[in-house]
């Protein structure tokens, strides 16, 4: 089985996403005994790239986008070329780009969500957070008061900013990955971000603030189900494959669904997804194996991985 390891340095992506040469080859060493790896450097997407990869039987997609092209834009000319990679496909990835289509698909779910401020009246009182409707690694996030909410509503809307109340709770994240038949999904314990110091305001990551991450939090059975049930709901109703991270404030024993992370970084000391994996002794290899049977199960069949339905919503 011939596989293929797709990436571009975190230089030429978008979003300056923390992926370099010590992920790439900890994959590479972590591919199946059976299977020849081959590394490959993302260039401008073109006909000869198209048809190198083609070559391969899977590619495994550490492609978080290349100048200006996003990750969802990448997945989606791989889909074009009929390339079969190991990830979400590209109009599925749209959609998990475009946080309003998110918010509204999951409601229409009953999945609980920080609900999107639509008219100055809806501001009143509490925290507000506001952020770009598309776009990633918490850039242009900004957490005001009532007041400065108000005053920046309008402006924020032209810019193509969301308004959202600002949930005071516990933050988690929640990975959701192949199961061992490579049929379904199973989702792993979830991972507490936590405040360092301890403080109200904050979000995954660093750029508000120092957080730890506990990968052994105390949840109660409720607590723990409702963050579980609502991250793989989420999943299934995006029509994501192969793998997803999902972020979620708990608020009581409700769990909103902040965001949905279509390709978890996968930097094997810094990020969630391989930290998570670890924690509860699912090696990499096995890791691997799951999702190239995924992949078997899914290129086999005839059924297009788009969502012909999807449309961006206006406004």
């Amino acid at each position: 089985m011939k596989i293929a390891i797709l990436y571009a340095e975190s230089r030429f992506t978008p979003w300056r996403e923390n992926i370099d040469t010590k992920t790439v080859i900890h994959l590479y060493k972590s591919l199946p005994k059976s299977s020849e790896g081959t590394i490959i450097h993302m260039t401008k997407p073109n006909e000869e790239l198209g048809k190198l990869l083609s070559k391969f039987d899977f590619v495994i997609n550490l492609c978080y986008g290349y100048s200006h092209l996003s990750q969802a834009d990448v997945a989606e000319w791989l889909d074009q070329n009929n390339i079969k990679h190991l990830s979400s496909g590209g109009i599925q990835q749209q959609m998990a780009q475009d946080k309003l289509f998110v918010e509204n698909a999951l409601i229409d779910h009953e999945v609980a969500v920080p609900k999107s401020i639509q008219q100055l009246s809806e501001i009143s009182q509490g925290l507000y957070i506001s952020k770009p409707r598309k776009g990633g690694c918490h850039r242009g996030i900004e957490i005001t008061d009532a007041q400065t909410a108000f005053e920046k509503f309008e402006s924020n809307c032209s810019e193509g900013k969301l308004t959202q109340p600002y949930l005071i709770g516990r933050e988690f994240s929640v990975a959701i990955i192949p199961n061992e038949t490579g049929t379904g999904f199973e989702t792993l314990p979830p991972l507490e971000v936590i405040p360092y110091p301890k403080r109200t305001i904050y979000l995954a990551g660093q750029s508000h603030g120092k957080t730890r991450k506990n990968y052994h939090p105390i949840l109660t059975t409720i607590e723990k189900n409702n963050i579980i049930d609502g991250c793989l709901t989420a999943h299934n109703a995006l029509g994501l494959t192969f793998f997803s991270r999902i972020d979620v404030r708990l608020v009581g024993d409700t769990a909103f669904i902040l965001d949905v992370n279509t390709m978890p970084n996968m930097h094997p000391t810094k990020s969630m997804l391989p930290g998570l994996l670890k924690t509860h002794k699912i090696g990499m290899r096995e890791f691997m194996r799951r999702l190239i049977s995924m992949g078997q199960r899914i290129y086999s069949t005839d059924k297009s991985r788009e969502f012909a339905d999807y449309k961006p919503i206006n406004g």
